[in-house]
C-alpha cells in the first residue's frame, strides 16, 4: 500500500548542469534510483495546485509564516479515465518541517471531491487514512471560499533513495513548466518554462538530520541552500510579471 503520511525536512538546492553531473557520479556509492529511474530514466509529475481567487494559499505561502499549506491534486501522467489512479494531498509546513498527508483515489472521485466539495461516500482504497484524508480536503474546501484548480505545475524527475537510510531521498528536477491558463489534466503537459534549460532544482528530504557525508559534499563544492518554491516563484512570477526574476533565478521567496 502507497505510504500516505509524510513528515519530513526539505532542503532545496539550485544546480547548473555541470553540478548536476558532479554530484550524481558522487552519489552512485550512497544512493539507489528508485524503481522508476533506471539508467537515469526521468519520470513527469503532473500537478494541479488549488487556490481561492485571491490567491489566499499561496500569497500566505510566500509571507513565509510559521505554518503554511498547500492543496494540490497529483498524477504521474495523464489520466486516461475516471479510472486511473491520482492523488489527492495536503501539504503543510510547520517551522521548517513538511508534513504531507495523502488519498490515493481515482480520478473520477477526486473530480467529485473537487466540483461537490464532499470526500466519496465510498472510496477504491477505502482504509483508515485513505477516509481521514479525504475528509480533511472537504473541510479545506469549507475553510477557503472558492477553492478550485488555480496553476498547473509538471516537471521530469529523477529520484533516489539512500542505500542504508532508505528514508534519505533526493530528487532533481528540471523542465518545470507552468499555467494558469487551463489548469487541468485535460489541456496536457505544456507550458511556460520556470526555469532555464540548464537549471535543475535538488531537493533533498531527510527525517532528521542530514547524513554527515551529504553536508560535506556541499559544503566543499559550495552548493548552497536556496529558497525555492515552485508554486510560490511561478506566484511571483506571474503577479509581478517579471520575467526577468525567473531568469536571474532570485532565492527569495
Amino acid at each position: 500500500m502507497p505510504i500516505s503520511v509524510f513528515k519530513r525536512y526539505e532542503k532545496k538546492f539550485l544546480l547548473d548542469r555541470q553540478q548536476y553531473r558532479e554530484i550524481m557520479d558522487f552519489l552512485q556509492d550512497y544512493m539507489t534510483f528508485d524503481k522508476y529511474c533506471v539508467n537515469e530514466q526521468v519520470y513527469s509529475l503532473l500537478n494541479i495546485y488549488f487556490d481561492t481567487p485571491d490567491n489566499v494559499l499561496i500569497g500566505r505561502s510566500t509571507d513565509k509564516p510559521l505554518y503554511k499549506e498547500k492543496l494540490r491534486l497529483r498524477s504521474y501522467f495523464l489520466p486516461k479515465d475516471e479510472n486511473s489512479k491520482v492523488f489527492f494531498e495536503i501539504k503543510q509546513k510547520f517551522d521548517g518541517c513538511v508534513t504531507k498527508r495523502r488519498v490515493v483515489m481515482r480520478y473520477g472521485e477526486a473530480l467529485h471531491l473537487m466540483h461537490t466539495h464532499q470526500p466519496p461516500e465510498q472510496l477504491t482504497d477505502p482504509s483508515y487514512i485513505n477516509v481521514q484524508v479525504a475528509k480533511e480536503i472537504a473541510k479545506m474546501f469549507e475553510r477557503y471560499p472558492g477553492l478550485a484548480p488555480a496553476t498547473f505545475i509538471a516537471y521530469d524527475r529523477i529520484a533516489m533513495f539512500g542505500k542504508e537510510d532508505p528514508e534519505l531521498r533526493i530528487t532533481f528536477d528540471r523542465n518545470i513548466r507552468t499555467r494558469r491558463e487551463n489548469p487541468t489534466f485535460e489541456y496536457g503537459t505544456d507550458g511556460e518554462q520556470l526555469l532555464p534549460e540548464d537549471k535543475y532544482l535538488m531537493e533533498i528530504k531527510i527525517p532528521m538530520a542530514m547524513p554527515m557525508w551529504l553536508a560535506r559534499y556541499l559544503s566543499s563544492h559550495h552548493i548552497f541552500n536556496s529558497s525555492f518554491s515552485k508554486y510560490g516563484k511561478e506566484y511571483e512570477y506571474r503577479v509581478t510579471d517579471n520575467k526577468n526574476q525567473i531568469t536571474a533565478l532570485s532565492t527569495e521567496e
